[in-house]
């Protein structure tokens, strides 16, 4: 069988198996088909609320949301990071900042940016922005710590300074892990947005299970978390897909072993 084959077989049993078992036990009623809508009747529902509903506006609204919040993230994050970790000066600056400001659920600073720029577009963005950017500070300026000093000192003497450094030596060297430092990032401003447009929006993904809640509209619910989860599985798809273009040496096919080799 084809390995690639294999290897989706692999990882897609388990969910299959839990939603065939899922639906199975909602039909035969052991469990509440009330609050366990059968997965066949949320994808139905989900289609029928992009063709007919609001949902299809919701989805853009988030990912218009999600992409400006993880976009002026990323270039802040990598760069603030990358500063913080190449010189000692900008991490004592930065640090304090960080380690105070990361474990704060960043929800809770909604309110806040609610009573400074009112409620709309840019509390939301906001809110999704400080929860991104403080991730991608960490992860890339650690990547920078691990990246080793004798590499960078063989660059510079064979004239990798200035800008060159950074271009040429530095980011080529630390992509692999700004890459799943940006995958996390991107995953964390998904989260805190929804749960931002869930306590104050009008539209978006958030909202639209909020509203669906207080109408006990339970097959919608449902619809806005499959919707959610699903980007999330394509924000991973996504990142697999640019980390194969991008660094496409880094992933290595394993020798085969056949059955009792021994290694050498």
């Amino acid at each position: 069988m084809n390995p690639r084959v294999l290897r989706a077989l692999q990882a897609w049993t388990i969910p299959v198996l839990l939603l065939v078992a899922w639906e199975a036990t909602t039909r035969l009623g052991v469990l509440d088909a009330r609050f366990f809508i059968p997965p066949s009747e949320i994808v139905v529902t989900t289609v029928e609320q992009f063709l007919g509903g609001r949902l299809g506006v919701d989805l853009l609204v988030t990912l218009r949301r999600l992409v400006f919040a993880f976009t002026l993230a990323a270039v802040a994050g990598v760069i603030i990071g990358a500063a913080s970790g190449q010189w000692r000066t900008v991490e004592l600056l930065i640090r304090p900042i960080t380690d105070t400001l990361y474990p704060l659920p960043k929800i809770a600073i909604l309110p806040l940016f609610i009573i400074i720029v009112g409620r709309g577009e840019v509390a939301y963005i906001l809110t999704a922005f400080a929860t991104a950017f403080f991730q991608i500070i960490i992860s890339t300026r650690s990547s920078v710590r691990n990246v080793d000093r004798e590499l960078l000192e063989a660059g510079r003497n064979f004239g990798a300074t200035g800008l060159r450094f950074f271009t040429r030596l530095l980011f080529p060297a630390i992509a692999p892990s700004v890459v799943n430092g940006l995958r996390l990032g991107l995953a964390t401003c998904l989260i805190t947005l929804i749960a931002a447009e869930f306590v104050g929006a009008e539209l978006g993904i958030g909202a639209m299970i909020r509203r669906a809640g207080q109408q006990f509209a339970i097959d919608q619910v449902y619809a806005g978390i499959v919707l959610t989860g699903v980007l999330g599985l394509l924000i991973t798809l996504l990142f697999r897909l640019v980390e194969r273009l991008v660094l496409p040496g880094r992933r290595r096919v394993a020798p085969r072993r056949t059955l009792g080799s021994t290694p050498s």
